[in-house]
């Protein structure tokens, strides 16, 4: 641990981490118009019924602020903003909201703002663009910020109900939130990723992701937290799936990378290296199409390839490969040996041995170890099996290739 000297340097950190972890927004305001400009901008619905929004409601009411306070604020439409003055700036947590979204509360916010049911949509769009924070963690974010700040450290929390519905000028809602061109933007785009996927086009999908992140860039519905990344994450790993699917991928292979990215992006620190894993994803699924793509296997023998290479350590009958292969098990038996000239049984001996013999020479595992590895239980058998693919022992081949030290 060490001191910051600089408040100002801990309140930059903190305007930087506090979004990445936990997905509430810091706005630092330090007598510059044009934050609060932004802040409208980005953040005010209806100029009438959230006037403390607005720049010049911000203003206004910073003007007439004390520092021996952090207020609490919940305004008209249910979301809240915690405000505080830290040193010589004043800092503004949120907008928050601290339930998910509900239709039936919606309509009854609106109906006591006075609006109509023609708001619901853009209404929702706005709302689910907020993260949802606890009430008492935002405080205490406010708390943490004050401690490490020059002024004044005590203060009283200043609960603020606002009801600015009765206000005489127009009933007016931020347009961004109702323009359905986004929207279909957005779904354009995902019909182009998983044709571009479906073509093994892995650049192609890579810059059509950041166009879709440019287009909803102002709209979107998930926030920097890591929580948020990860469903974000799921839905293109949803996205890649499909397109897999329609290039004619096994959906057990298909699912195999998609849980094996999945799991690792759980255990990731950082945006960054969420959005590694699914390039890295991407890269893996689209080699796999196109190395399909390539082959001159019939998409019933393709599948059989793949479903085998995903279930090599498990006993397998060709019934069960005919049925993931989506043929019956003569019409597989035949096509399989027409296309590769080999029977499935000796295809799939040869595969468990590539691997054995792989493991023989770089791994310090015995032969029965590596044998119920690729999924012989008995040992003499492998050794025949083995030998027949090799022309020498399992024991024979690591001492073959065995590297002195």
């Amino acid at each position: 641990m060490y001191e910051i000297d600089e408040p100002k340097d801990f309140l930059e950190s903190a305007a930087l981490l506090i979004p990445a972890l936990t997905g509430l927004s810091v706005t630092i305001y330090d007598h510059d118009m044009a934050v609060l400009d932004q802040f409208e901008s980005r953040y005010c619905f209806s100029p009438r019924l959230q006037r403390i929004y607005t720049a010049q409601g911000l203003q206004g009411y910073l003007a007439n602020a004390s520092e021996d306070f952090i207020y609490d604020i919940l305004e008209t439409l249910g979301s809240r903003l915690v405000l505080f003055k830290a040193g010589s700036r004043w800092v503004m947590l949120g907008p928050y909201v601290e339930e998910a979204w509900s239709d039936h509360q919606a309509r009854l916010v609106l109906a006591q703002a006075e609006a109509s049911e023609a708001a619901v949509s853009s209404y929702k769009a706005y709302r689910c663009r907020l993260p949802i924070c606890k009430n008492s963690e935002s405080v205490r974010m406010a708390y943490l910020i004050i401690e490490h700040s020059k002024g004044k450290r005590q203060r009283q929390i200043k609960e603020v109900c606002l009801d600015e519905k009765n206000m005489q000028n127009a009933l007016t809602f931020n347009e961004a939130y109702a323009d359905a061109s986004v929207v279909n933007r957005r779904y354009a785009l995902e019909d182009q990723i998983i044709t571009a996927v479906s073509r093994g086009e892995s650049g192609q999908v890579q810059r059509l992701f950041q166009e879709m992140a440019a287009v909803t860039s102002d709209i979107k519905f998930l926030s920097n937290d890591m929580r948020d990344q990860l469903v974000s994450a799921a839905i293109i790993r949803t996205i890649v799936r499909i397109g897999a699917k329609q290039a004619g991928l096994s959906p057990v292979l298909i699912d195999s990378v998609s849980q094996e990215y999945a799991q690792r992006m759980r255990h990731a620190v950082s945006k960054t290296e969420i959005d590694r894993l699914v390039t890295r994803m991407i890269e893996r699924i689209c080699a796999q199409i196109q190395a399909k793509q390539k082959a001159a296997y019939s998409l019933w023998v393709a599948r059989a390839i793949e479903y085998m290479s995903a279930n090599l350590s498990k006993p397998m009958t060709i019934q069960e490969i005919s049925i993931a292969a989506g043929m019956g098990r003569h019409e597989l038996v035949r096509r399989f040996g027409q296309e590769t000239g080999m029977t499935v049984k000796q295809y799939l001996a040869k595969k468990r041995c590539e691997i054995a013999a792989e493991l023989l020479c770089a791994s310090k595992a015995s032969v029965q170890e590596i044998a119920a590895y690729v999924g012989y239980t008995d040992n003499n058998y492998f050794s025949k099996v083995f030998k027949a693919n090799y022309s020498m022992t399992p024991w024979d081949y690591r001492r073959s290739h065995m590297v002195a030290d």
